[in-house]
């Protein structure tokens, strides 16, 4: 007997020493093999970090502990493997099952989601067949297997349970279909959902007669299911699923003898089919039948009890989603066996409570009424005893529902009602029972009548109340209580007036869990919150909530608080005596102050202060050594980050956009971190990454914003970092020489952001792709790189973000690039010096959705495969290159277009009418290219167009007519073509959205429409064209006008008084045409002008004095920018034009730039008499003012000489008088000064300061000055103050010595000259820009002969 027990101790201690030794060497070695193909066979799953899924690898070198294994604990052999997901390649692969011939005792593989698409040639599954005889379970579904795999699965004869579900099995004959599988005598379990089989897969599955459970749900059955003439035997299924596909009829298939077949049959789902009420009678011989779903089907009226009462034996039904409204006979169910129906989403009214009153075994009820107004009479349900689970839902509003007539059911345990209103009403007497048993109450949508009272109720035993999307009562607390059992509230999204009182609330003194979320609710926390000491979890987020927290010092329960998004404010020193916190969450607020409060809640997991105020350092984080999770980010925090490097349990560390510096290697010690977010502040970065390199769990690290700068020490280490990174982001700043060593070791990367770094690197690094196969996204902006563009030498199968643009890669965009990245989403190669054609690869990219190649120097035609390939392109960009030929002149498939843009090159021919395909396009830029022919009509169909600039071309003819639905339109941009005739009345259907208007510089003329009233318009440019009439009323309520440009047109009559409606004016532009009249007092009522030109008119009368001038100073960009309408792209269209205005005596052209900074009033040229007199404090910042060429009379303003911004004022060919005021030497920025021809009198001012720079022309032609300047002697005859020896001076020049003026300047001149030529021979942009700044002064001096000389310029080119 001793020598037994002997034995049996040595066997126990014989198998415990095996468990020490962990898994068998061999199939420990095994696993090792499986590896390269199932990457994550020695991880596990941890976590989801920005939707991805995030392992963590196993620590234990024993197999059988981890995750995914499991081993017989007695002889240690592996039994399940559990390779789901585990793959890391993400497209289709060939598996060699014999590697898994080791596992001799393996009796469950799962190998779900893979990219298995097939078995390696005589390497299937039937190799398993001989050794792994124990092999019962085998899950292949969501692969890509197809039917060439059945002859090996069927060679598994052990197999119970095969799943082959989601895999691309098709239709098939049965010699090479899914019958070859029926040689699996023991299988009991088979999923073939989710394949595109057809109905012929049931007769192919006759032999299966061993099956127990058949899923066959997706799989594209339809209309009726006969198979009367098959074998089938399946006498032991009793499971069946048949859902989602498109079955009308069974057929034969449970009828009579086909039925005897099914009589083990006890669950059956027919959801979401086409089933009709005919159904029923298909199903009479399923005795045995206990679950049947026909949920989402085409059941509708009334449906005959006889055929449903056949069921017997049945335990759950589920009718959900259908459109029955009733049973016949309505009382006639007698399915006494029934526990669990499903009657929601149908059509029923409150009759339907009486047909289930006979259901006296029922447990769980779902319902739905429809068309019903009143009370929900629940005494007709009075029968069912045993109800434990009640849902009822109304979809109308006059549903009404008395809680008293829960007494109705005494075993009643959770109720849900959804739309009801909550009335009270005078029960039977029978009806008056305690339902104490009621532990759940969920009310959603509901009503609560504010006059309901508590009589009747009795809620003690309520343990959980949920409440969302109510109306309720201010007392409604009261009215359910006292609800002295309620351990769990949770109410969200009702109104803060109706939402619960938290007086009522603090009397739940027993609540452990209580969650308030999105009501709205005001004001600060009661003091009475204090009382409610058990509660364990609080949430009170997404309100309105202010004041301090005090009021939840007293509840050290908690273990789990979040007050986030409120605005609660002040310091946190109450939660520091609430010690048992594990979770804690204060974002969002206004908090401020330190966090020294949280150092003694040391319990805490997680631990989120993110987006309030709070400021000083970080020291109390330190105490906290079980933080798994920690947000700090969007704070005032400062100093340095020493205190967290005791956190070596944290695996997300957030401390983006705070100000803390310091030494960035106090996270060096952070182990288990597999987030890091240290974005926005202002650490200086090593760009090796040195201190993170111990870091094996980091997936995540972003430090944009941040000093990155070059690791001296990196040339002398060459170790390696432990950290398989996921996705980086440094983006920002610093010059950091060749890119980081680090990077060399990265495979796993899936998302890399490097923008505006200053690498010093002269080739694109296509390492990247070739070592990062999951690369998804590469972000390359403004990083100085340069040298030839390379792709990398194979197909690259994820990259779909690739940008790239505002470098100095130069050379051939590759020509096989679209071949090598054919799965490109986005790809943005602008402003680079790329050159040569554009790769007809780029057809080979289907997928791609964003094309930038603008700003570069490309050349040749588009290519036509691109324009038939690119079936996806969203955004086409190529502007600004050396494009030429036909837009598009081939075939065409870019119907996707939603934004186009190819201006600032050399096409030619006509606008492609293929364009009128593209039935989404937004935005169409053509601008700056040699397109000529008319503008085509369809144009003005493009109902989604919003924004047109066909500008500086050689278009012809006339604006055409439309009848079109261009009315979405908010720029439209045709200046400096050739168009002629008059603007069309179509031009009103733009009035609702139109915002920009340029038809400048063509020969439009006649007047504008009556019609046009655009009240949305911002800016029109009408300059330069043969405009008659009257100044049109088309802008009389523009109240958003900002420019308004008429100049050069032949425009007449007064301006008019409605002016003044503009109230955002800033620049008024109408030289040179015929307007006469005085200028209009309104004017005045214009706040916001900044240039005003009246000049070369007829304008008569006195200049108001209240005009108010000044420059603007900031950017009017927000009223003129048109934002892309994709998300993916942050470009931006914006028609520039400039604006003509006289400064100095000449014509300049302002761009938007320069504009924000000017300001000038220009009045010259017209006919205007009185006194120059404005109001000192209007026109205070004025740069520029222009009078010369009136009749004006009076002395020149002493106000004039406060204007300390002014830089040119031109008086001239007036008939001023008086003296020049000498004050005008302190206008120091004065750089033109012009009152010549005038009758002032007196001496000319010193030449001293700023008026030492202007000579003899600008005083001229006035007969009474005197002076050097004029040549004549103020005093002919010497006094006696005056000393003797300047009387004889013929020229007094003050401190300047004249003649080393002129030769220091005309020294400077020439230096400059040579400056600005070697300047343009050196930069081919600036060269190209002051060539096209001559040929706008060539198109000045040409507008202004025909202008002038028409008749005698036409003559002459005759």
């Amino acid at each position: 007997m001793e020598s037994k027990w002997l034995a049996m101790v040595l066997v126990v201690l014989s198998l415990g020493s095996g468990l020490c030794d962990g898994c068998l060497e061999e199939e420990r070695f095994a696993l090792f093999q499986l590896k390269p193909f199932f990457e994550f066979i020695d991880y596990k799953f941890q976590d989801l970090i920005n939707d991805d899924f995030v392992y963590e690898k196993e620590s234990s070198s024993n197999c059988c502990e981890w995750e995914r294994v499991e081993c017989n604990p007695i002889t240690r052999r592996v039994t399940h493997l559990f390779l789901n997901y585990s793959s890391n390649m993400e497209i289709d692969w060939y598996l060699n099952a014999s590697l898994f011939l080791p596992f001799e005792k393996l009796q469950s593989i799962f190998l779900r989601g893979n990219f298995i698409t097939g078995c390696v040639a005589n390497q299937g599954f039937e190799r398993l067949s001989s050794k792994l005889d124990k092999l019962e379970n085998l899950d292949l579904s969501n692969n890509h297997f197809n039917n060439s795999i059945l002859a090996s699965l069927s060679e598994l004869s052990s197999l119970k349970s095969l799943n082959l579900a989601g895999n691309v099995f098709t239709r098939s004959n049965p010699t090479n279909g899914i019958e070859m599988l029926s040689k699996l005598n023991n299988l009991e379990t088979l999923d073939l959902s989710f394949n595109r089989l057809g109905n012929n897969i049931l007769s192919q599955l006759d032999g299966f007669a061993s099956l127990k459970s058949l899923r066959l749900e997706y799989c594209e059955l339809k209309r009726t299911l006969d198979i009367q003439e098959s074998n089938n035997n399946w006498m032991n299924l009793k499971e069946l699923y048949l859902g989602g596909n498109e079955i009308k009829s069974l057929g034969s298939l449970f009828h009579e003898k086909e039925g005897m077949k099914f009589n083990k049959l006890e669950v059956l789902s027919l959801n979401g089919n086409l089933f009709n009420n005919s159904v029923f009678s298909s199903l009479v011989e399923l005795s045995n039948l206990k679950s049947l779903d026909l949920s989402g089907n085409q059941l509708e009226g009334a449906i005959y009890t006889k055929d449903l009462n056949a069921l017997s034996n049945l335990e759950e039904l589920i009718l959900s989603g259908n459109e029955v409204n009733g049973f016949i006979p309505s009382q006639g169910l007698r399915l006494m066996n029934l526990k669990h129906l499903d009657l929601s989403g149908n059509g029923f009214n409150n009759s339907i409570l009486s047909s289930l009153a006979t259901l006296s075994n029922l447990k769980t009820l779902s319902v739905g009424v429809y068309l019903f107004n009143g009370l929900t009479d629940m005494k007709d349900l009075y029968g069912l005893s045993n109800l434990e689970e009640l849902y009822m839902a109304c979809t109308t509003d006059g549903c009404s529902f008395s809680l008293q007539s829960l007494g109705l059911f005494p075993t009643l345990k959770s109720l849900s009602l959804l739309g009801f209103n909550i009335n009270e009403t005078t029960m039977p007497s029978y009806s008056r029972n305690n339902f104490t048993s009621l532990k759940r109450l969920k009310l959603l949508y509901c009503n609560v009548n504010k006059n309901l009272t508590r009589q009747g109720l009795n809620l003690r035993s309520l343990e959980e109340l949920e409440l969302s999307y109510l109306s309720l009562p201010s007392n409604f607390i009261q009215v359910f209580g006292p609800l002295i059992s309620l351990k769990k509230l949770t109410a969200s999204d009702i109104d803060g007036n109706n939402s619960p009182p938290m007086h009522d609330v603090c009397e739940s003194t027993n609540l452990q869990e209580l969650g308030i979320n999105g009501c709205n609710l005001k004001g600060s926390l009661p003091m009475c919150f204090s009382n409610l000491t058990s509660l364990k979890m609080l949430s009170l987020s997404y309100n309105q909530f202010s004041g301090n927290i005090s009021a939840l010092q007293s509840l050290t329960l908690l273990e789990s608080l979040d007050i986030s998004s409120n605005q609660f404010s002040g310091n946190i020193s109450a939660i520091q005596s609430l010690t048992l916190l594990a979770s804690l969450d204060l974002s969002s607020n206004q908090f401020s102050g330190n966090i020294l409060a949280i150092q003694s809640l040391t319990l805490l997991e997680s631990l989120d202060l993110s987006s309030n105020k709070f400021s000083g350092t970080t020291s109390a984080i330190q105490s906290l050594t079980l933080l798994a999770s920690l947000d700090l980010s969007f704070n005032q925090f400062s100093g340095n980050i020493s205190a967290i490097q005791s956190l070596t349990l944290l695996a997300s560390l957030d401390l983006s956009f705070n100000q803390l510096s310091g030494n960035i290697s106090a996270l060096e010690s952070l182990t288990s971190l597999q987030l890091l977010d240290v974005s926005n502040n202002k650490f200086h970065i090593p760009s090796s990454l040195r201190p993170f390199f111990n870091l094996s769990k980091l997936k995540y690290f972003h430090a944009d914003n941040n000093t990155i700068h070059a690791d001296d020490h990196e040339m002398s280490h060459s170790s390696a970092p432990r950290f398989r990174l996921s996705s980086i982001s440094l983006s920002c700043c610093g010059s950091v020489g060749s890119f980081p060593k680090f990077l060399y070791h990265q495979s796993e990367l899936q998302h890399v952001d490097l923008s505006n770094i200053y690498f010093k690197v002269d080739r694109f690094p296509f390492w990247l792709l070739e070592n990062n196969t999951m690369l998804v996204t590469l972000n390359l902006v403004n990083c100085s790189l340069s040298g030839p563009f390379q792709v990398t030498s194979r197909v690259h199968s994820t990259l779909s973000y690739l940008n790239i643009s505002n470098n100095a890669f130069g050379g051939n965009i590759p020509a096989r690039i679209g071949a090598h990245l054919p799965f490109l989403v986005y790809l943005n190669m602008s402003k680079n010096y790329f050159n040569g054609s554009i790769p007809s690869s780029f057809g080979d990219t289907s997928s791609l959705q964003i094309l930038d190649l603008s700003n570069n120097q490309l050349s040749g035609e588009i290519p036509e495969h691109m324009a038939m390939g690119c079936s996806s392109l969203q955004f086409l960009g190529l502007s600004n290159n050396k494009l030429q030929g036909s837009i598009f002149s081939g075939n065409f498939n870019l119907t996707s277009l939603l934004e186009l843009e190819l201006n600032g090159n050399n096409f030619t021919g006509m606008i492609p009418n293929v364009l009128a395909n593209c039935s989404y396009l937004y935005i169409l830029d053509l601008s700056n290219n040699s397109i000529y022919g008319e503008v085509p009509s369809w144009i003005w169909n493009m109902s989604e167009l919003a924004a047109l600039d066909v500008s500086r071309n050689q278009l012809f003819g006339r604006l055409p007519q439309w009848r079109g639905s261009a009315s979405n339109l908010e720029q439209v941009a045709m200046a400096d073509n050739q168009l002629e005739g008059l603007i069309p009345r179509a031009i009103c259907s733009l009035n609702l959205k139109l915002q920009f208007l340029d038809l400048s510089m063509n020969s439009l003329s006649g007047t504008l429409p009556s019609c046009f009233k655009p009240g949305s318009v911002r800016e029109v440019h009408l300059f330069k064209n043969k405009l008659q009439g009257a100044l049109p009323n088309a802008f009389h309520d523009s109240c958003l006008l900002v420019t308004l440009d008429l100049s050069y047109n032949h425009l007449k009559g007064n301006i008019p008084n409605w002016v003044s409606n503009l109230s955002e004016l800033s620049y008024l532009l109408l030289r040179r045409n015929h307007f006469e009249g005085e200028i209009p007092i309104q004017l005045c009522k214009l706040d916001r002008l900044s240039l005003i030109d009246l000049s070369q008119n007829n304008l008569s009368g006195g200049i108001p004095y209240c005009l108010k001038v000044s420059a603007l100073n900031y950017a009017i960009e927000q009223n003129i920018w048109l934002r892309s309408s994709l998300d993916d792209i942050n470009s931006s269209m914006s028609i520039e034009v400039s604006i003509e205005y006289t400064v100095k005596s000449r014509s300049y052209n302002y761009k938007r730039r320069m504009l924000q900074y000017m300001s000038g009033i220009d009045l010259s040229s017209n006919k205007l008499t009185g006194e120059i007199s404005f109001e000192t404090r209007n026109i205070m910042k004025l740069f520029t003012l222009n009078l010369s060429h009136n009749s004006l009379t009076g002395p020149i303003p002493q106000v004039f000489s406060n204007l300390k911004d002014l830089e040119s004022l031109d008086l001239s060919y007036n008939n001023l008088t008086g003296n020049i005021p000498v004050e005008f030497g302190g206008l120091h920025f004065l750089q033109y000064f012009n009152v010549s021809y005038n009758n002032l009198s007196g001496k000319t001012p010193e030449r001293i300061r700023q008026l030492g720079t202007f000579d003899e022309s600008c005083y001229v032609g006035n007969p009474f000055l005197c002076g050097s300047l004029v040549g004549k002697n103020c005093s002919p005859v010497a006094t006696p103050l005056t000393p003797k020896a300047l009387v004889g001076n013929k020229e007094d020049h003050g401190f300047i010595d004249m003649d080393a003026f002129y030769a220091s300047f005309f020294a400077c001149y020439v230096v400059v000259l040579l400056c600005i030529t070697a300047v343009l021979y050196i930069n081919p942009y600036w060269r190209q820009a002051w060539f096209y700044y001559i040929q706008m002064a060539v198109d000045s001096c040409y507008y202004f002969v025909v202008d002038n000389f028409p008749i005698n310029f036409c003559s002459g080119n005759m």
